[in-house]
């Protein structure tokens, strides 16, 4: 129960709050998602990590295990549109990358505090990073890994590992203030994650809804497994378990819409896979 009132309570309060928003008044969110992905997430990627206990031995396992796990979804979910003979290319998105941005990282930072945020950071760089590449590629087609490096989050870890590995003093006078716009980012991501549910109708819900399940439980199965393989414990299984059982991203979404792939049927996903995760992330924290 405290898990659920400390962690779970507050995440789905703000989403629900920009849920309210949406359906009362439109807006242009666009800017707001920009200001996220380009300013405020680096600095708190950067911030996080920079100041962190996390150690090259931790960064590299959680990097690894979390390409293992996308990958391994990526293949089940080949398999699955090979036998059941769908053309719905576009599932690929919402059954393979979780949320591990917008709802990974408050989850992560209200379960495992710093520290916690730290990891799932890394996690989220190799989700970013797949999503980018292969994610793009199978949907439209076309390598476009540059994707990846025009978002700052990638150098923003590289440069948060730099000094933290080689103990770098950072002056207070410049630490603050990207502490502070860093700190923007939780509520702001989960502002923006509500609003956009509001977007959404519902299409072939039944489908929607066995790949929302297939998201979250397969995530978690899959995590397991390479937690064993590998034998992982500590924080550092936590995290990987926790982002590996994220709801489907929202950028799935985007790039569907954007690539015209199954668009509506990967919204729906996104919508009924993010109702799940109210029940399954409280279920996911009690058991880890």
């Amino acid at each position: 129960m405290n898990i659920l009132v400390q962690t779970v309570i507050p995440v789905f309060s703000i989403i629900l709050v920009g849920y309210a928003i949406g359906r009362i008044k439109k807006l242009d969110v666009q800017t707001l998602v920009d200001l996220i992905v380009y300013l405020s997430a680096p600095c708190l990627i950067f911030s996080s990590i920079a100041s962190s206990d996390i150690n090259l031995t931790d960064f590299t396992t959680i990097a690894v295990s979390a390409l293992a796990i996308i990958l391994t979804m990526a293949l089940l979910v080949f398999i699955i549109l090979k036998l059941t003979k769908s053309d719905k290319k576009g599932l690929y998105l919402p059954m393979v990358f979780g949320n591990t941005c917008y709802l990974g990282y408050p989850v992560a930072l209200f379960a495992f505090d710093m520290a916690g945020l730290s990891r799932a950071v890394v996690y989220d760089m190799m989700n970013s990073l797949v999503i980018f590449s292969l994610g793009i590629y199978i949907v439209h087609h076309k390598n476009e890994i540059q994707e990846a490096f025009k978002v700052p989050l990638i150098y923003a870890v590289v440069i948060g590992l730099v000094f933290n590995l080689l103990k770098i003093p950072i002056p207070e006078v410049i630490s603050t203030p990207i502490e502070m716009i860093g700190m923007v980012t939780i509520p702001l991501a989960l502002l923006v994650l509500g609003y956009k549910l509001t977007e959404i109708k519902i299409c072939d819900a039944k489908l929607a809804f066995l790949a929302s399940v297939f998201r979250i439980t397969g995530g978690v199965l899959v995590a397991l497994l390479i937690i064993k393989l590998f034998s992982i414990d500590g924080l550092v299984k936590n995290i990987i378990v926790l982002q590996a059982a994220m709801p489907s991203a929202v950028m799935s979404m985007i790039l569907s819409a954007k690539y015209d792939r199954d668009a509506s049927l990967v919204a729906s996903v996104v919508l009924i896979a993010t109702v799940i995760s109210m029940l399954s992330i409280p279920l996911i924290l009690y058991i880890i």
